[in-house]
């Protein structure tokens, strides 16, 4: 098969695209970097993770500040995945040293379809209106400072994100799915989802690149072209967010996140 490789001034085009998206639809894009690194610009593979782990620091910290000042930032929650994420990318990179990639891959994709298999029953059993209850009380709580956050969310939380850190770890993605699906289960609505995710992987894509540096070559010249792309579109996202009705986003976003789970699932086994 001939793969098709694109010159690298087209890097800033590609970045433009994937930032509105990840901007309107969470996440860090880290999966998609590498795969259009490698697989249209004929980066090889240790670059392609290194830079696309740099690339996420601007592009989630962009669209963080972005989503944050339109309100759709829930810092109390995120932190609790963030806390679970960093001991994730730790534990990850020290794991992928020891374990094989493949074997690593295969755990991945059957979590991931588990996850995903348990967000279609929960949709049908419709949990998800007492978890947006529960988590509603919560921030109401929140606002007022009279209510600790319960045990119930911070376990959520820490999994999640210890999830979401082992898989940027051990595969040098943002570990996107887990967050999104913590955040989701835990009740925030589509764009709060949004918003807070990105904030959450800009601090483990900080943690990966640190803990990452040694195993790769740092091409600074992909990382800055890119970016150039991918922090316009997570500026422009949000503004783009702001035209889209949002009952519209809600019917749309979940089956979205669950095909799209389910494809990331089944790409681990290949």
């Amino acid at each position: 098969m001939i793969a098709l490789h694109l010159p690298i001034y087209l890097l800033p085009v590609a970045g433009l695209v994937i930032g509105i998206l990840i901007s309107l639809m969470g996440g860090g894009g880290g999966i998609f970097y590498v795969g259009m690194l490698t697989g249209l610009f004929a980066v090889s593979m240790d670059q392609a993770v290194s830079v696309s782990l740099a690339t996420i620091i601007p592009t989630t910290l962009a669209a963080s500040i972005s989503h944050y000042r339109a309100g759709n930032v829930k810092p109390k929650i995120g932190f609790l995945l963030v806390a679970g994420g960093v001991i994730g990318v730790a534990a990850g990179s020290y794991l992928v040293t020891i374990i094989p990639l493949k074997v690593l891959k295969i755990i991945f994709g059957v979590f991931l379809l588990v996850m995903g298999a348990g967000m279609v029953i929960s949709r049908k059993k419709k949990q998800v209106k007492e978890e947006i209850s529960e988590s509603e009380q919560l921030l109401e709580a929140d606002a007022h400072g009279s209510k600790p956050i319960s045990k119930l969310l911070i376990v959520k939380g820490s999994v999640f994100g210890l999830l979401g850190g082992l898989m940027s770890g051990m595969l040098g993605a943002s570990g996107t799915p887990p967050i999104l699906a913590g955040l989701y289960s835990m009740g925030l609505s589509s764009l709060e989802v949004v918003g807070t995710s990105v904030m959450v992987l800009f601090f483990i894509a900080v943690t990966g690149v640190i803990t990452h540096s040694a195993f790769g070559t740092l091409n600074w010249l992909l990382v800055i072209l890119l970016a150039s792309g991918t922090i316009t579109g997570a500026f422009l996202g949000p503004l783009l967010g702001k035209r889209i009705d949002k009952k519209a986003l809600e019917k749309f976003y979940g089956p979205f996140f669950i095909v799209f789970i389910m494809v990331m699932a089944i790409s681990m086994f290949f």
